[in-house]
Order: structure tokens, then sequence, then C-alpha cells
């Protein structure tokens, strides 16, 4: 099987907790409507359930407090704890299990929209993580999704699944009979049936892994007599066929799990070489998915559980009281953390409790990737800011390695017509005196651009950044005349027809309107308590708060309207 193949498929496997069949489509229901209540975010609670640390390095990730769009990682969170319990540690001095039900719970219910994994591995991967941690599960949730998941004598992976497997099926046996609930009959004569048929097939016309799922049903329910015998029969055949293969994630899942059910069916399997794994172990001990560079957690598990010997347990790494953090929210940390201080300056008294690692983050990992050569794209200027943004709230000390570190701010490569480049390249040069005189000089780029009329918002924006910048009232003027055409009432703006809520914060930091603020935003439908969303529809069906948003709504209740932007990009 090629290597891009089995990598898919381990993947799909992963949370089936040993090798299943491939997993079939995850599905994607359809979000609940949200019908908004006068939500009030706490936002000491938010800032430690978004704080990611390794214990040197620390930053933000965004969505912690949402159910559907985590930033959390069930894959990795429910293997990373697994691995911890294997390696001796307390997974409960890792994560908080009150934190982690929090968006555990539409796992429950395989409704987890942000994974990627199928219904039945989101549930069964929940119940791990909690019960694991010492958490509590919904049994009743767990029983009517799995029943939801099953036709007849077996489960789909999904509700989107066409047809049943087998790997389903021993995920969901395993799942209610660890928590004490009933497996519907036609379950068990299935898992009778399945035994014979393997029994009496062609071996070459048998996968193992499909053997072992069949034997992972079986050992869940505890078969006895001739079905037990047919069992054992196959276990040994399956060891003997996965011995045959090479050493690669998948065989390593596949052996753990058989070693798991001999036990209860009464089998004794020869001892698994130790030396298996030699050659394929990364620098921090553990194993790789194929094609991967760094160590996955689920193919160490098996490793460890294994017995081989170069493999070591690696560090827990970054995370959150609240769980592992996915790539994506890794990728989106430094707008997060951008947004969490300007929060925390605002609601908990300040960074204190974050600002070593945070800052660590800041001069050891962020600014040299951002410490490029001019002419700056438009990611490379958004990462600028972010750091500046980060950096003020950090003090004079962080301030300054950042302005040192990154190249002089510069309009060099762009265009008058750009105006989110102008946009930023203006807050760039904010606290920069030749910067300053370049970009406000005669003829530069930027007088070059303001002559030009009409415009949006973004327009307008940049117009007021660069009023500030040069000290130019005549650039106020022309942002706040470009403003008012995009007023729909005071602190109200549109984007296209209708009134936005991100261009009612460009609209309100331009002109300053004596008016409440939120209460036009809330009157508008834009806001409800501490909930905001770009448009009416929208906030009726979101189910948490941005902390770019929190960090806004916090300026406009204190009236600092010339706080609400910029926050982060």
């Amino acid at each position: 099987m090629p290597l891009p193949r089995l990598a898919a498929r381990l993947v799909c496997w992963a949370a089936l907790t040993a090798v299943a069949a491939a997993c079939g489509p995850a599905g994607t229901p359809e979000p609940d409507a949200v019908t908004p209540a006068a939500v009030r975010v706490d936002t000491r609670q938010l800032l430690r359930d978004a704080w990611v640390t390794d214990g040197r390095h620390g930053y933000f990730v965004d969505g912690a407090d949402s159910a559907t769009g985590t930033p959390f990682s069930l894959y990795e969170t429910a293997w990373r704890l697994r691995l911890a319990t294997r390696s001796g540690q307390d997974p409960r001095r890792l994560v908080d299990p009150g934190r982690l039900r929090l968006w555990l719970t539409a796992a429950e219910r395989g409704r987890l929209d942000s994974s990627n994994l199928p219904a039945v591995a989101q549930l069964d991967l929940a119940v791990d993580a909690l019960l694991t941690t010492g958490g509590t599960v919904d049994r009743t949730e767990v029983a009517h999704t799995l029943e939801s998941l099953r036709a007849g004598g077996s489960y789909r992976t999904a509700p989107s699944a066409r047809t049943p497997d087998a790997g389903a099926t021993a995920v969901a046996v395993r799942t209610l009979t660890r928590l004490g609930l009933p497996v519907p009959g036609p379950v068990r004569a299935a898992n009778s049936r399945a035994l014979t048929d393997l029994s009496t097939a062609r071996h070459a016309d048998v996968a193992p892994d499909q053997v072992v799922s069949v034997l992972q049903t079986a050992a869940a329910l505890r078969v006895t007599g001739v079905d037990r015998e047919r069992a054992a029969r196959l276990a040994r055949a399956a060891e003997g066929d996965l011995g045959r293969l090479g050493a690669d994630p998948v065989r390593l899942a596949s052996e753990g799990a058989l070693r798991d059910v001999a036990g209860p069916l009464g089998v004794r399997l020869p001892r698994f070489d130790p030396a298996t794994c030699d050659g394929r172990v990364r620098r921090d001990g553990g194993i790789a998915l194929p094609g991967g560079t760094q160590s996955d957690p689920q193919a160490t598990y098996w490793a460890l559980r294994l017995g081989c010997s170069a493999v070591r347990a690696p560090a827990p790494g970054a995370h959150s009281r609240a769980g592992w953090p996915t790539e994506q929210a890794r990728e989106s940390a430094l707008s997060a953390s951008a947004a969490a201080v300007a929060v925390a300056a605002r609601s908990v008294g300040g960074v204190a409790e974050f600002a070593g690692p945070l800052a660590r983050q800041v001069r050891e990992v962020w600014l040299p990737r951002a410490a490029r050569p001019a002419p700056y794209d438009t990611a490379v200027l958004v990462d600028r800011v972010n750091l500046r943004q980060t950096a003020a709230v950090l003090g004079p000390s962080v301030t300054h390695d950042v302005d040192k570190g990154l190249p002089t701010p510069t309009l060099r490569g762009v265009k008058a017509t750009d105006d989110a480049r102008l946009l930023l390249s203006t807050l760039d040069a904010r606290d920069s005196t030749p910067a300053r005189h370049a970009l406000c000089s005669a003829g530069s780029t930027l007088r070059t651009a303001a002559a030009r009329s009409g415009g949006s918002l973004v327009r307008a924006a940049w117009l007021a950044a660069a009023a500030d910048l040069c000290h130019d009232p005549r650039l106020r003027t022309r942002a706040m005349k470009t403003a008012r055409t995009a007023r729909v009432t005071a602190a109200v703006y549109r984007a296209g027809a209708d009134p936005s809520f991100e261009a009612s914060v460009l609209g309100t930091w331009i002109e300053r309107p004596r008016t409440n603020a939120l209460t036009a935003w809330t009157h508008t439908g834009l806001c409800h308590g501490d909930r905001c969303a770009d448009t009416p529809t929208r906030l009726r069906t979101t189910d948490h708060t941005p902390l770019r948003t929190l960090a806004v709504l916090l300026a406009a209740k204190a009236g600092d309207y010339g706080g609400v932007f910029p926050v982060a990009f």
C-alpha cells in the first residue's frame, strides 16, 4: 500500500483505538441555530483556556469557548492523554476535565464540526479522553448517538456513510461495554456470523485489519464457546500475517490492538520483537506517521505498548488546560495572542500571568519568522502589525526587541490602489520616525494614493491612520468623508448593502461618534451581550466570542473608540 494511503488510513483509524476497517465519510451536520441569550464572557477563564504553553514558550488560541469550532484537536488531545497515562504521568495534571468537557460534549454527539474525524471516531475519543482524566460521560447521549449509527447488526462511521463496517462496529461495541451500556442482540448475532465467515473463508482473501476489528468486537462481547475458539484461531493467524508486514505505524496499531484482545479471548501470542521499531524513531523518541517529521501520539503509544526498545514517551508538548491545539490554531496563534493581550490589559489587570513564555514566543519564534526583507506581502505585514500590538502590551523591553528585530517599515512594492497593504504599512510605521518621514513625504506612494477620490472603509481606515502618522488633519477629513458614505446610523456601517460588525468597528474608530456604539450594534442585531457577529444572521448561529471581538467590546464599553481598532489581524 502506498505511504500516503497508509498515512490517511492510520489517521482515520486513530480514533478507533486500534486498527479497524477504513473509515467512511465524516459528514458535515448543519450548525444548530443559537438563540442568543445575554451572553457574558468570563474573560479570566477564557484566557486561561486559550493559553497554550510548554513551560518555556506560550501563546493564545482563538475559539476556546466554542463547542463546535474549538481550536483543540480531538485526536491530539485524546491520544496525548493516553500516551501520558501509558508513560506513568497523571493526565489530570495536564488538563482540567471540566474545561475539557466544554468542547468534548459536541464530540459525544459526533457533531464536533472542527474535527475531520467521523462521528463514531469522535465519540470514541471523547469518551476515552473524559474517562482518562476522571471526567464524566453523558451515557444517555452516547447511547443515543451510537444507536443512530446502527444498521441492523453493525454500525456506520457517520450518518452520511452508506454502509456499516467492521471497524465502526468494533468501536461502537467497545464504547458500549466500557460504559456498561447494553449491546443490541442483532450486533451479538452479527459478530458470531462474522467469526464463522472468517473462519471458513480462504485465508488469502481476508485482510488482517478486518480480522482484528471482528476480534475487537468479540473480545468486548466476551464471547464464549465455539465463538471463542474461532476467535482464538483467527487471532493466531492474524498475528502471523501481521508479522510479515513492514514495521509501519499501521502495523504497530494492529499488533497492539490484537494483543489487547488476546487476553479476553484466552489466546497466548508470541512476544513482539522489541527491535521492530529500530530505525524509525524520531529525535523526540516517538514514531511518526508515514511522511511525517514529528512523532505521532497514537503511533508512539502503540510502540510503547508493544515494548519497542528504542521508543520513549516524548514531552507532552504545548497544550492548554483544555487540550492540545490544532495545527490551524497554532498557525493563527500570533493573531489570537495580539487580541488576547488586549483583552487581558482591559479586563484582568494585565498579562503578568502569561508574560514570560509569551515574550519568549515573540522573541524566539515569531520575530525571526517575520524578519523578512522588503517588499512585504500582506501576510508579512499582518505578522509585523500583530507583533507590534503584542509587544506594546508586554512592555518596553519586548517592544524594543521587536523594533530592532524587524526591518524598517516601508511602502516599497505597495501599489497606490492596494488599500489593505497601505493600511497595514501605515500601522506598521506608527512608531518609526524614519519610516514616518519616508511615508509622509511629498511624492510618496501614500501621498499619491491619498490624492485618489472615493474608496471603501478600508481606504478610509488607512487615511485615518495616515492622518495620525503624518499629523495631517486634511487626511482625517478625507477619511471621515469616505466613512460617512457607508454609515447606516450613528456607529453602524454597512459592507455592501447590509450592516456589518466589522465595518461598524472601522467606521466607529474613524468617526468616534458620541453615541453609545455598543447599544447601536445591539439594536441593529450585530451584538447581544458579549457576543457579536458580522451580520444578524451569523449572530444567530455563532456559539462563541472571538478574542478580537471581545477586545473591541471591552474598548467600546469603556467608551474608548480609539481602542476598538487595530486590535489584531
